[in-house]
């Protein structure tokens, strides 16, 4: 009974936290975690917009 509730809880924290990275990488998209740790900004790849004059 004690098991099948704590596989039960594992199972659960582990279903949130995949379905919580696919929902997160959908919105922002696979680089948000590689920009967030840059600590040069002139490494950034370029987004496709035009340079600023």
């Amino acid at each position: 009974m004690v098991w099948d509730l704590a596989l039960g809880f594992v199972a659960l924290v582990a279903a949130s936290y995949i379905g919580t990275t696919m929902a997160l990488r959908g919105y922002f998209g696979r680089e948000y975690r590689e920009e967030a740790g840059r600590a040069d900004p002139s490494t950034a790849r370029d987004d496709g917009d035009p340079p600023e004059p």
